[in-house]
């Protein structure tokens, strides 16, 4: 018993030792764990781009970073208030990074709190964290990512926590979101660097497949015309075999006009070049289906021959299709499709059509996002009823590379494609399936608005915008009514894009080429699709709904605001300006080849704008004057010129009618343009050139509209140019006299028969009571009322009905309708003519003697016509003014006096005005006058 205590005090000292052990190992740990929050500390400070590996912090300090960022987000009274709280401290707090925000706030705020919300839950699983981080970086290779920056980045997230939290931010929290955001920094670097020589063989790997297609293109087109000149031989042959004589005149004329012998001894060579191809060819195709390749028996053959059987297609047609060689991207890719069993489905070529434009955009991540964006809508459209499987595009996308590549082909070229396939696939994989909600919830919520809402939110779109940027005043000028109207367009942008987005694209491109004219700061999209989400948000009912609108708006907003980075040219920016000085300083520094396509096209995407249209829609006149001096001065580079004539009427072939519609003033430099004059001189006279052809004929061949456009300017001045007198002299001489003067021939010949029957005959004392004077005179006014006023009257008739019929009106004294082709003076005299031959048809005398002394007859003077003959007489006289003041069409024959006949219509208005306000000075005169 007396041992227990000694047990107990061995067990109590026992435990005490422990004690003071565990005192001991505590007192150890201590400075261990200072060591590790030091290490912790430093790696908070620092951002390594070295290296790119797993982040692994103690659990101690994942679990106090995601209490305090879980805290930071429940301060907030919403997830969209954080979002943007933490956007204005990153934008404010880092200026030298503003100018890379170019995404809406509204969107990128929630993108930024869903990121880093994503990677702190991620803290302590590290290995899915490096793959999180890998996919942000591939999304930031178009940023130039530096050390500084990153820290600016890190600090003003890591502050605006700390302000929120104070005291709750502890050292811990600090330490491991000072880590996570610095890890991701540095990867972001490491992996520009370590990308770059993939980047760059993908590059080169598109560039040879593109260019080999382009040199199949061309083998084609030889062998195309190869195979012409062996049928023509056979035929040839063919023809000699049956007849002699006639063979030989047609051998004398095939060896006049060149009987292509070259083609036709190539042929051999052709033949031989072909099959080496078809055979190195035919071996690459092997590995679609894993035979060797290169023999006549390879397994790519016989499954193409076998397939063509199967078709039923015959032995010529298994033939064809054994020997078959791909050699595009696209038809190889459709190639390995058919072979691998996945058919060429829609979404297949949904993809294929957007591959090269992914391909080429893949280090710009902007671009990328909105080609991936538009393609999972388009996938989403036409492969809503079946499952996607992306794998199987990358294995025909392999295998078509591989085929086209088969000596480059390597272990980078793999490794390379297959990176890039798999961050696209990454993208597509984050939206597709979403469209499919986001469209039904989207259409939902715009249903719901009733218009006095509508009316609301559009009012408050704008309150909101002009708010956040005022500047944006100057580019809505607009009427309430179009300012609306531009904010309802934007919500049914936002359906349509879901809608049919292969329409909304082109339209948004169209759209964006119209605002590039408006010369509108890309700044500005930023905060109008904020204020447009803003007010939304206040409205929708569901949290999807709100996430559709804020995606389809930020695609388009995107889609825009390229547009018009792409086309803001220099030229463009010179014509928003109506600069001339500008203007040259930008077409200089295009070389003198392209110089044309500088100032006539502005292409992005399917869509194009024209600056010189642009300049004369927008009343950029100095710009557009100087664009058509430039354009039509003769440029030389040793033995070549250049002259933008050509590409300034094939782009735009009715440019001197608008000219003359729009902006008369650029009439003289546009005509002057088209004359060169030598520098030297020989008997006091010099060379001249004018370049015609385009005021001649269309590019279709058929006659240009530049004299009728140019009349209805009624410039005198313009009409004596000597290169309108040079158009209109040879279209004269060339084509329009004769056709001038067989359509006008019928007028002189009435004009003749009316003068005779009306003012000769009747007129000669000497005729008086012979009867055969008045049988001519019966007999030509017969054939006057039947050759000219029954043609006239049909005339008339037909171009009222037609005029009626297509609604062709204008407004005689602003009230009474009247057929748009009466418009021309020539037309009206010709109407009122006609009117006057059918009352003198009427009132005809001979035609009212015919009941009279049959011995008499033809007559003029029976009785009771008295009255009758001094209305035939007026009617006559009109008759003949009209028909006499309608010979003025004859001023053609003459330049000079056709444009002395314009001077006389201006003058004839003038005179006009001057006898009313004569004939109201004489009024009143005359009134005072008569009161005295």
């Amino acid at each position: 018993m007396e041992d227990l205590p000694d047990d107990d005090a061995f067990a109590i000292s026992s435990g005490d030792d422990d004690d003071e052990e565990d005192e001991d190992v505590i007192d150890e740990k201590e400075p261990q764990m200072d060591e590790e929050l030091m290490d912790i500390a430093e790696l908070a400070e620092e951002i390594n781009p070295t290296k790119f590996e797993d982040l692994r912090l103690p659990k101690s300090v994942t679990n106090e970073t995601k209490r305090a960022w879980r805290a930071f987000i429940n301060s907030h009274n919403s997830l969209e208030e954080a979002a943007d709280g933490l956007y204005i401290s990153i934008f404010e707090s880092a200026p030298m990074l503003q100018h890379l925000f170019k995404t809406p706030k509204a969107v990128q705020a929630m993108r930024f709190i869903s990121e880093f919300s994503n990677y702190v839950e991620l803290l302590d699983k590290p290995s899915q964290l490096k793959q999180q981080v890998e996919a942000v970086t591939f999304r930031h290779l178009n940023l130039d990512v530096t050390v500084p920056r990153a820290m600016v980045f890190r600090d003003s997230i890591v502050d605006q926590v700390a302000v929120v939290l104070r005291d709750g931010f502890t050292p811990n929290a600090r330490f491991g979101l000072m880590a996570m955001l610095g890890y991701i920094g540095g990867a972001n670097i490491y992996y520009k660097a370590a990308m770059a020589d993939r980047l760059k063989v993908l590059g080169e790997s598109w560039r040879k497949v593109n260019n080999a297609a382009t040199k199949a293109d061309e083998l084609a087109s030889a062998k195309q015309a190869a195979e012409k000149a062996e049928a023509a031989r056979q035929k040839k042959a063919a023809l000699k075999a049956g007849s002699g004589e006639a063979v030989e005149e047609d051998d004398d004329d095939w060896d006049e006009t060149g009987s292509n012998a070259d083609d036709v001894a190539g042929d051999d060579d052709w033949e031989h070049a072909q099959t080496g191809e078809a055979d190195k060819n035919r071996g690459c195709l092997s590995c679609c289906f894993g035979g060797s390749g290169g023999a006549s028996g390879s397994n790519g053959t016989s499954m193409t021959t076998g397939a063509a059987k199967q078709d039923g297609e015959g032995k010529s047609k298994s033939k064809s299709a054994a020997t078959f060689v791909p050699t595009t991207f696209t038809e190889m890719f459709d190639f390995n499709a058919q072979v691998m069993g996945f058919g060429t489905g829609s979404w297949l070529q949904e993809v294929l059509a957007s591959f090269d434009a992914i391909v080429n955009n893949i280090a710009d991540i902007g671009r990328l996002q909105e080609e991936v964006d538009v393609l999972v809508l388009r996938i989403g459209k036409v492969a809503w009823w079946q499952e996607v499987n992306l794998a199987q595009f990358k294995s025909c996308m392999l295998a078509a590379l591989r085929s086209l590549l088969p000596q480059e082909w390597d272990s980078n070229y793999e490794v390379a494609w297959n990176w890039m396939w798999d961050n696209v696939e990454s993208l597509i994989w984050k939206i597709l399936g979403k469209p499919y909600d986001w469209e039904n919830e989207l259409y939902f919520l715009m249903e719901s608005l009733d218009e006095e809402m509508r009316y609301q939110l559009r009012s408050n779109i704008y309150d909101k915008f002009f708010i956040a940027a005022p500047a944006g005043q100057e580019y809505f000028k607009q009427s309430d009514t179009r300012l609306h109207f531009i904010a309802e367009k934007v919500f049914q942008f936002t359906q349509e894009m879901f809608a049919d987005p292969w329409q909304a694209v082109d339209d948004v491109s169209a759209l964006g080429l119209r605002h590039v004219g408006y010369g509108v700061p890309v700044e500005l999209f930023g905060a109008f699709v904020t204020a447009c989400i803003e007010v939304i948000a206040t409205v929708a009912d569901t949290p999807v709904a709100l996430d559709a609108f804020r995606w389809s708006l930020a695609l388009i907003a995107k889609q825009l605001t390229r547009t018009i980075s792409e086309g803001s040219t220099i030229v463009m920016k010179a014509v928003n300006i109506n600069s001339r000085k500008q203007l040259e300083k930008a077409v200089s520094l295009a070389p003198r080849g392209q110089r044309a396509e500088w100032l006539l096209k502005v292409q992005v995407g399917t869509h194009s704008i024209s600056p010189l249209y642009w300049a004369i829609e927008s009343g950029s006149l100095d710009a557009a004057e100087a664009i058509i001096q430039d354009l039509l001065v003769i440029r030389a580079d040793r033995e070549r010129y250049y002259y933008g004539v050509d590409d300034l009427f094939l782009r735009h072939q009715d440019i001197a009618g608008r000219i003359c519609r729009e902006a008369p003033v650029l009439i003289r430099p546009l005509l002057d343009g088209l004359v060169w004059r030598s520098t030297r001189t020989q008997d006091g006279r010099r060379r001249a050139n004018y370049y015609v052809k385009h005021l001649i004929v269309n590019e279709q061949g058929d006659p240009a509209e530049f004299l009728r456009e140019l009349c209805t300017v009624k410039d005198p001045k313009l009409m004596v140019h000597p290169v309108v007198v040079t158009v209109s002299d040879t279209l004269w001489a060339g084509l329009v006299q004769q056709v001038f003067l067989r359509g006008r021939s019928w007028f002189i010949v009435s004009l003749v028969v009316l003068m005779v029957s009306q003012a000769i005959l009747p007129r000669m004392t000497a005729l008086d009571g012979v009867w055969g004077a008045r049988l001519t005179i019966f007999i030509f006014r017969t054939l006057f009322y039947m050759m000219t006023m029954v043609r006239l009257v049909i005339f008339h008739l037909r171009n009222i009905f037609n005029d009626i019929r297509s609604k062709r009106f204008i407004r005689f004294l602003r009230v009474i309708p009247v057929p748009r082709y009466l418009a021309d003076v020539v037309q009206a005299g010709n109407l009122a003519m006609t009117v006057m031959l059918v009352l003198m048809c009427i009132n005809e005398p001979m035609y009212h003697c015919a009941d009279a002394d049959p011995a008499e007859f033809p007559t003029d003077d029976c009785e009771g016509i008295a009255e009758l003959r001094r209305r035939y007489s007026a009617f006559a006289m009109l008759a003949t003014a009209l028909h006499w003041f309608l010979m003025v069409d004859f001023a053609v024959f003459n330049t000079g006096l056709s444009a002395f006949v314009l001077v006389c219509a201006q003058v004839l208005a003038e005179i006009g005005r001057f006898v009313v306000a004569l004939s109201f000075l004489l009024l009143t005169f005359g009134s005072a006058i008569a009161v005295l």
